[in-house]
């Protein structure tokens, strides 16, 4: 695997993947599929009113309306999908899993943001609140590193505050984040994803590549992050693969199908070793090169000998 952008990172022992599969109980959340397919069709048929979007437009209002959270190594962001509740989420235990790989290194925090099904205002906070995050964390906390969990509705908003803006569904004048921002992204992990495109290489799961989401992006738009995310679908999924079956079934999958074990894994794999593997080595390698030193040593003293 491809080391991403943040630097000094390395691949994590897969031993430490092993724990996740007994930490991720989850409880599907009720999904009414046509309320959910409405509230995302109408993001492009009818824009919100510029009064309420424009109040995140990050010319007019430059000051960010978050502030600095703790300077933990990791920050976790997790975005949830439409109508779920803040706690038993799809996304809880991904982020419990990931926080419990690195006991007292990880700060968790769910994007404020409504989830409900006026999305193109309530995903245009999520987006400007979520720029904002990135923003102020990359400068308050530069060696901090930021995983993004998302699902449904969560992965728009996550998606499109990634984006350029040209390409955005909401939020188009929210900002956009820094290139110190994205250097900070650890990883991205996204779940029925509304703006899925099969043919992007961060796909994962059996999915049709022929077929995209309800609303896909242009293809290719994450290219800086594609060693760095996993956009999760599943082919009865509606929402990431536009199907005209409305089975709330597909959607919630990701409940029950180990895919929140996966996503889990992907991420532990990305982050630095535990601290204490991290001293071994450099322990290890110090006394390497001791004793290439010492052997070195031992060698030119030979040789003056024997020239002696």
């Amino acid at each position: 695997m491809r080391s991403p952008g943040l630097p000094r990172r390395r691949l994590a022992a897969l031993g430490g993947v092993v724990v996740v599969a007994t930490l991720l109980v989850g409880c599907a959340a009720e999904v009414d599929p046509a309320v959910t397919r409405d509230a995302l069709q109408e993001v492009t048929a009818e824009p919100a009113p510029t009064e309420v979007t424009d109040a995140y437009d990050s010319e007019a209002f430059p000051e960010p309306i978050v502030e600095p959270l703790e300077c933990s190594p990791y920050l976790v962001i997790t975005a949830r999908g439409t109508g779920e509740p803040p706690k038993k989420q799809l996304l809880a235990p991904v982020a419990r899993a990931i926080a419990q790989a690195r006991p007292d290194d990880v700060e968790r925090i769910d994007l404020d943001y409504p989830a409900d099904t006026e999305i193109n205002a309530g995903g245009t906070l999520g987006a400007r609140t979520l720029v904002d995050t990135l923003n102020v964390q990359a400068e308050a906390c530069p060696d901090q590193g930021t995983i993004l969990l998302g699902y449904s509705q969560g992965a728009l908003v996550i998606g499109d505050a990634l984006a350029e803006a040209d390409t955005r569904l909401v939020g188009a004048k929210v900002g956009k984040i820094t290139d110190e921002a994205a250097e900070r992204i650890v990883a991205v992990v996204m779940y029925g994803n509304p703006r899925f495109v099969g043919v992007d290489p961060a796909g994962y799961g059996n999915f049709d590549p022929a077929l995209n989401g309800l609303l896909p992006r242009p293809p290719g738009s994450f290219a800086r992050f594609d060693d760095r995310m996993r956009d999760f679908c599943v082919a009865d999924d509606f929402i990431c693969q536009s199907t005209l079956a409305l089975e709330e079934s597909g959607h919630v999958a990701y409940y029950e199908n180990g895919m929140q074990n996966d996503g889990a894994a992907f991420v532990i794999s990305l982050l630095d070793p535990p601290a204490d593997t991290a001293d071994a080595t450099d322990r290890a390698e110090d006394q390497d090169q001791d004793r290439d030193r010492d052997q070195g040593q031992s060698e030119a003293q030979a040789q003056e000998s024997d020239g002696a």
